[in-house]
């Protein structure tokens, strides 16, 4: 089977400058995949700060990062049993703590790589050695 070969070298341009000018703009909008070790030694801090990974408290805050409902929906996470019976210990907050994990770091990386949303806990959290 013979392989059609473009030798147009304005098409050939054009596709050249279209790969290059994506593969910039993937590159200019990469987040880190994955977590490093210092995020996670400040999440730990955090949850240390903020509760059990079940805690459904009744002060409108959930689980082992205290998310908001509505932050928690925001970030994607499913809706909770919870959300409709804040402080009832009947209904724990249920989501894993690799998903607690997981929702936080989407949020840290919305919030431009910061703790902000965890408010005074957050900032104490976030000094480059963290010792709760």
């Amino acid at each position: 089977m013979r392989r059609r070969v473009c030798y147009n070298t304005a098409v050939r341009s054009l596709c050249f400058v279209v790969i290059v000018g994506l593969a910039f703009t993937a590159a200019g909008n990469a987040q880190p995949s994955h977590p490093s070790a210092l995020w996670l030694a400040q999440a730990q801090c955090v949850h240390q700060y903020e509760g059990p990974w079940s805690a459904n408290t009744g002060n409108g805050y959930f689980g082992g990062m205290q998310f908001s409902p509505q932050t928690w929906k925001r970030m994607n996470g499913q809706s909770q049993p919870a959300f409709a019976h804040p402080g009832d210990p009947a209904f724990p907050f249920t989501a894993s703590p690799q998903e607690q994990l997981h929702r936080a770091w989407l949020l840290w990386l919305r919030d431009g790589h910061t703790w902000r949303s965890w408010g005074a806990v957050g900032a104490a959290c976030s000094t480059p050695t963290v010792n709760p």
